[in-house]
C-alpha cells in the first residue's frame, strides 16, 4: 500500500480532494495520515516521492540513408579527382597502409578496395563515396551511404542537405539522385517483444527468424529479436538495441535516449525497416527528396499493412485484434528535433571503451617486455610513437587535427 501511496503528492491544502469528501474522522482521513507520515518519514531519507508523468521514449527515424549522384559534368570535374584517388590506392596496395587526402575540410581515407561498380572507396567519420571508373548508364558515377551517426546528429533531412553542399565543392553538377537504401526506425522504452510474439506477426513477408544471444545466466538463449524477410527488397528487424549497443560500443545512443526520457534502466527496443530501391520506387520514392514529407506515409505503410503484431485467437486471422504494444509503435511521427550536444558525444565516441582497450595494451605492454609498472610501459609507448610520428613527417598535434577532420563540420 506505501508503495501505491508514494505516487501522490498532497497539494498545499492538505488532502487530496477525494480524500476530503469523506470527513476528518473516516477511514480514508486516517489512510491520509498514514500517507503523511510516510511521506515525511522518507523526505528525511533525502527522497522525492511527488508524482511526476513520465512521458514514454519514443523515436521515430532514419537509421541508414544510401543513394546515388548522376553527375552530368562527371569526366570534367571528378576526373582529375579519379587521378589521385588511384595513385594513392595503388601505393597503399603495394605498401599495405591506408593514406588519407583531405578534400574540403575533411579528411578521407582512400579504402585499398573499392566497392561493386565503384573503382575508389572514400571514407570518413560521417559517410562513405564511391566513385566510378567507367562510367555507365544505368549506374549513378557516384555512390553514398550517410552514416548512422551523422544521421542521428541532425536528422536525415538536414545530414543530407549538409552532405549536398559540402558535395558542391567539386563544381560538379548533380542531375538527380537515386535512393537505393532506407532503414527507418523507431526506439522505445514503452514495449517489448517476446519469443511468443512470432505466432502473431501478420506480414507480407515469408521468412521469420527468432534470434538469440549469450547471457550470463542462460548460456545463448536469451532472447534478443526477430528478423522478418530476406532484404530484398525489405525486411524487418525487431531486437533490443541496447544489448546491440553494448556490442556495436555507438554509446552516443544514451545521449540521444536521454534526451527523450530514458531513464538508463529500461531495456530499449528497435523496431526497422530496411527498404532497398525496388520497393521505394513501388512506394513513388525515386530521389531522395521524394522522401521529404513522407516519412510518416511511408511508416504507416510498414506497420499497418506490410507488417502487423496481432493477438492471435483463434485460426481466423482476420479476426485477430492488434496488439497495443505495436499500435504504439505505428503512432510514432518523424521528429527531428535534435540537441547540439548529440552530435558532440557522437564526435567523443566511446571514451571509455578507448580507455579499457588502451588499458588492456598496456598492461600487454608491460607483460611482454617483462616490466614491472605502468610508468616502463607509458615510456616505451611514447617512445614508439614519437618514432611513427617522425617516420610520418607529422607532430602529435597535427595528428590530433587531422583525426578530428573526419566529421563534416
Amino acid at each position: 500500500m506505501l508503495s501505491w501511496l508514494a505516487r501522490w503528492s498532497p497539494s498545499e491544502a492538505g488532502e487530496p480532494p477525494d480524500f476530503r469528501r469523506h470527513g476528518p474522522r473516516g477511514p480514508m482521513s486516517r489512510l491520509v495520515e498514514h500517507f503523511h507520515l510516510a511521506q515525511q518519514t522518507y523526505n528525511m531519507l533525502g527522497a522525492n516521492y511527488k508524482y511526476r508523468e513520465v512521458k514514454p521514449l519514443i523515436i521515430l527515424g532514419v537509421d541508414t540513408l544510401e543513394f546515388g549522384l548522376d553527375i552530368g559534368n562527371y569526366n570534367k570535374k571528378i576526373r582529375p579527382y579519379l587521378r589521385t584517388f588511384k595513385i594513392l590506392k595503388e601505393e597503399g596496395q603495394i605498401q599495405g597502409n591506408v593514406f588519407e587526402l583531405e578534400i574540403n575540410g575533411i579528411n578521407f581515407s582512400i579504402e585499398l578496395s573499392g566497392m561493386r561498380f565503384y573503382a575508389y572507396r572514400l571514407t570518413c567519420k560521417d559517410f562513405t563515396i564511391g566513385f566510378a571508373e567507367k562510367v555507365l548508364d544505368e549506374n549513378p558515377e557516384v555512390r553514398v551511404r550517410l552514416m548512422a551517426g551523422f544521421l542521428w546528429s541532425y536528422g536525415y533531412r538536414k545530414a543530407y542537405e549538409k552532405f549536398i553542399e559540402w558535395f558542391s565543392y567539386f563544381g560538379a553538377n548533380v542531375i538527380k539522385t537515386r535512393i537505393s537504401r532506407l532503414d527507418i526506425c523507431v526506439d522505445t522504452d514503452k514495449v517489448y517483444f517476446t519469443a511468443s510474439d512470432a505466432e502473431g506477426f501478420v506480414t507480407r513477408a515469408k521468412n521469420k527468424v527468432k534470434h538469440y544471444v549469450n547471457d550470463e545466466f542462460n548460456e545463448g538463449r536469451k532472447f534478443s529479436g526477430f528478423t522478418i524477410g530476406r532484404g530484398n527488397p525489405l525486411l524487418a528487424r525487431i531486437y533490443e538495441k541496447t544489448l546491440e549497443v553494448k556490442k556495436s560500443g555507438k554509446v552516443w545512443f544514451y545521449e540521444i535516449w536521454k534526451e527523450n526520457g530514458w531513464d538508463m534502466v529500461t531495456p530499449i527496443w528497435r523496431t526497422e525497416f530496411q527498404l532497398r530501391r525496388k520497393v521505394l520506387k513501388e512506394l513513388k520514392i525515386d530521389k531522395v527528396e521524394e522522401l521529404f514529407n513522407k516519412e510518416n506515409e511511408l511508416w504507416a505503410y510498414l506497420t499497418g499493412e506490410w507488417l502487423v503484431l496481432r493477438k492471435k485467437n483463434s485460426n481466423n486471422v482476420s479476426r485477430w485484434k492488434e496488439k497495443r504494444k505495436w499500435m504504439l509503435i505505428r503512432k510514432a511521427k518523424i521528429n527531428e528535433d535534435v540537441s547540439p550536444l548529440i552530435r558532440e558525444k557522437i564526435k567523443q565516441g566511446n571514451i571509455i571503451g578507448l580507455l579499457n582497450q588502451a588499458n588492456g595494451l598496456l598492461i600487454s605492454i608491460a607483460a611482454n617486455a617483462s616490466f614491472e609498472n605502468v610508468d616502463q610501459a607509458l615510456k616505451l609507448l611514447k617512445k614508439w610513437g614519437n618514432t611513427k610520428l617522425a617516420k610520418d613527417g607529422l607532430s602529435f598535434t597535427e595528428k590530433v587535427l587531422t583525426r578530428r577532420k573526419k566529421f563534416l563540420k
